[in-house]
């Protein structure tokens, strides 16, 4: 199990990230116009919807607590929370520290990091036992799993050695110009996302991939709304690469739905 004081600690990041992501998501246009750089409401409202599934997946990894079932989300959470750290680090010059909505982001970074610290010394500590919970992972599952890294883990990369005259940055996918700061912080959520998935690639059992995949359907459906919400932004007859953007979210929650009714069957036939 992971250690009370762990457990207590993401509870306190999961608010944080449920009040920043509030926040953004209600009241973009507010959020861009008082946030730590310059974004647009539509950045804003998408930075909301990671900031609510940031939320949930921390209050999951510690309602749950168990290793065996939340090291997907646990790799989530770090690789988010180093990454995105890290670009604040990198673009420190731009940062715009005297804004009304600088200092919840910074905190809940600074908190995620600290946790990641706490997580990393309790596995090294512990060194728990990652055993098999649930029915056996069909083979169907794990080549979707491996084309979402392939897939994430490509925009991700590219979203971090793009310049400033990439692809990236010019509303060819996500439908507003980017600046580098910012498809950066993009860059970094994918690798979050894609990184939480390797591990299970190769796991015994679908618990802890269940766990994961409502994680990941609290990112889909909160960004999609969000991507809906905005949908005046995107212009396909020109830039038909912003399919990429809002096909990738819709077609990973049709996966992930197949995966939940796929498992309730299975448990209703065992039944």
């Amino acid at each position: 199990m992971i250690s009370p004081l762990s457990r207590t600690l993401i509870r306190v990041l999961a608010f944080l990230y449920a009040v920043l992501g509030v926040i953004l998501f209600i009241a973009p246009a507010w959020s861009a116009a008082n946030f730590s750089w310059k974004i647009s409401p539509f950045v804003a409202m998408t930075m909301g919807g990671w900031s609510l599934g940031n939320a949930f997946t921390a209050w999951e990894t510690a309602r749950i607590g168990r290793w065996s079932l939340v090291y997907g989300n646990v790799t989530y959470l770090s690789v988010f929370g180093l990454l995105e750290a890290a670009v604040l680090i990198l673009f420190r010059d731009k940062l715009i520290l005297n804004a009304a909505m600088a200092w919840p982001y910074l905190l809940a970074l600074t908190l995620n990091v600290i946790v990641v610290a706490l997580l990393v010394i309790e596995w090294l500590r512990t060194k728990p036992e990652i055993s098999r919970e649930g029915s056996e992972v069909p083979i169907w599952v794990r080549w979707l799993m491996g084309a979402f890294i392939f897939f994430v883990g490509f925009l991700s990369l590219y979203g971090w050695v793009s310049g400033a005259e990439g692809h990236g940055t010019d509303a060819s996918i996500f439908p507003e110009v980017l600046s580098l700061f910012t498809l950066r912080a993009f860059a970094s959520f994918y690798a979050a996302l894609a990184s939480a998935v390797v591990p299970l690639v190769w796991t015994k059992g679908s618990s802890a991939v269940l766990v994961l995949g409502r994680a990941g359907m609290s990112f889909i459906v909160v960004i999609t709304i969000a991507a809906l919400a905005n949908v005046n932004k995107f212009n396909f007859s020109e830039h038909p690469g912003q399919l990429i953007y809002l096909g990738a979210y819709v077609g990973a929650f049709f996966v992930l739905s197949g995966l939940f009714l796929y498992q309730r069957r299975l448990h209703a036939n065992r039944v």
